[in-house]
């Protein structure tokens, strides 16, 4: 990775105000008509909101009424890498007042991570709920290299906290993901029904 991102220091606000900056709206949205060309609408979130706490930034409507939500990440610089947030709000280790990243965060209902890294005209759009059981099966091990963890953004009185993952490391991750063993031999036990009233209830 050229450069070290630990010596920046970001202002929230800047940082909001660069990812909601209106002149990349046009790239935004020649990069969701390449996907889904039939859109018929293609909403931003912009105001504080239930959305934009469950980290959605986007939201596009398509003609046979799915609804598709989108958290919009944009990086600045080429470091040949995707950064993985593991903490928005770090403190220091078990400080009560860190916060999860986006990565890892479960709270967050968007179906996809945009992620553009601008100065390549790239964006990698990511399966949100995929990306985020590849971060936890491989945190462990991405942090053991300290050439790409911690990578800490620094912010008034706190950082970010992140690890830097190479695109193909992470691709690699979300296909292991994404492929599980199917069936056995003796079975799995399901409970057995609960009756309440004149109705089962199956809890599998």
């Amino acid at each position: 990775m050229n450069g070290d991102v630990r010596s920046v220091i970001h202002d929230f606000t800047e940082r909001l105000e660069f990812s909601a900056r209106l002149s990349d709206e046009g790239n935004w949205m020649d990069f969701y008509r390449r996907l889904w060309p039939e859109m018929l609408s293609c909403v931003r979130i912009d105001a504080d909101s239930k959305w934009q706490r469950g980290g959605v930034d986007r939201m596009i409507l398509l003609p046979d009424s799915k609804q598709i939500l989108i958290d919009e990440k944009k990086r600045e610089k080429d470091y040949g890498d995707i950064l993985i947030e593991e903490w928005s709000v770090f403190y220091g280790d078990a400080d009560p007042r860190n916060k999860i990243g986006w990565t890892l965060d479960r709270k967050k209902v968007c179906d996809y991570v945009a992620y553009a890294v601008l100065p390549s005209s790239r964006c990698y759009l990511l399966p949100s709920e995929i990306l985020r059981l590849a971060a936890e099966h491989n945190l462990g091990k991405w942090r053991a290299d300290r050439s790409k963890y911690p990578k800490d953004a620094k912010n008034n009185g706190y950082v970010t906290r992140n690890v830097a993952v190479s695109w193909p490391d992470l691709r690699r991750a979300i296909c292991e993901q994404m492929l599980r063993r199917y069936g056995d031999s003796n079975g799995s036990p399901l409970p057995m029904p609960v009756e309440f009233r004149t109705q089962l209830n199956f809890n599998w």
